[in-house]
């Protein structure tokens, strides 16, 4: 009697096949997050120091990041061009670049030339950083500028009102010098001169935060605001470079939930089958900046 033999299970030799293939495009893609949240650990940030001459922008910059500074662009200080700025970079990854721009309001012909020049600049950067001094009244130069650059931008970064020298702010003698803070009437009036700034800028308060670089007031505060307006990929280089005392928990939960929010989205409809070597794959590249574990609070939607 003839044998027939039955072919076979089409279903069962694809399986196998299958399996593997699924498995080699897991591995690829874990290999590419992975490759992605290295550049957004090691991603270097633009920040604008903009507002007019003697608005304290360095002192502010060298109370928030108060790391080596290396001029990448050397320029004498009357320059119409921005001032580039490296700070913290290490073996040419990191740091923060932060971009000083000559003052406005000084004359009518170098205020022209400045707002042209803050127009070209705002695009290129992921933060502005806008300081306004306490005791300064007059923001003819400073709403004119804010008006016409970002006005005008549709793809203009997060700005941010900082009010600068609130030390400063009368009555002087108030300021509490062991506390580091002001006093009940120059607390009242700090907070007048936010309502002020929101009002004649038609912003909202939530983007105005006043300190003081030399007595360190604030300056957490600061971070934190800097930190929130940032997308996701982008917090963590606030806090990376920030010194240490003036980020604060809050700042520290935001970036990194930002980054594994990114992580998740990159991981898609996949997150479930590769989280676990995923997670400990990104804890060891991160290692080096400043993420040593998953932290509680984030683990419950991990």
């Amino acid at each position: 009697m003839e044998t027939t033999l039955n072919p076979p299970d089409m279903a069962e030799t694809e399986q196998p096949q299958t399996t593997q293939h699924m498995a080699e495009n897991l591995k690829q893609l874990l290999e590419e997050i992975k490759q992605r949240v290295q550049g957004m650990l090691s991603y270097t940030p633009k920040v604008g120091i903009f507002g007019a001459t003697g608005a304290g922008k360095s002192s502010l910059c060298n109370a928030l990041f108060g790391k080596q500074i290396a001029k990448i662009s050397d320029v004498e200080a009357c320059t119409r061009h921005p001032q580039e700025i490296l700070i913290g970079s290490q073996n040419g990854e990191g740091g923060i670049v932060l971009v000083d721009v000559p003052g406005i309001g000084e004359d009518q012909l170098s205020h022209e030339t400045y707002i042209e020049l803050y127009k070209s600049l705002a695009p290129q950067l992921d933060l502005v950083l806008w300081a306004i001094r306490a005791d300064d009244r007059a923001y003819l130069a400073d709403l004119d500028a804010y008006a016409r650059v970002f006005g005008e931008q549709d793809d203009a970064p997060p700005v941010l009102f900082v009010v600068t020298q609130v030390d400063d702010m009368k009555p002087t003698h108030e300021w509490n010098h062991e506390l580091g803070a002001p006093g009940a009437t120059q607390q009242d009036n700090i907070v007048r001169k936010e309502h002020d700034v929101s009002s004649r800028f038609n912003i909202p308060t939530g983007k105005i935060i006043s300190v003081s670089a030399e007595q360190n007031y604030n300056l957490s505060a600061l971070v934190e605001r800097m930190v929130a307006v940032l997308p996701n990929e982008k917090k963590l280089s606030i806090t990376r470079e920030a010194k240490e005392q003036n980020v604060s928990q809050n700042a520290r939960e935001d970036a990194e939930k930002g980054m594994w929010t990114v992580i998740r989205e990159w991981a898609g409809e996949k997150w479930e089958h590769i989280r676990e070597p995923l997670v400990e794959g990104i804890l060891t590249i991160a290692t080096p900046y400043g993420i040593a574990k998953v932290a509680k609070w984030v683990k419950g939607w991990l």
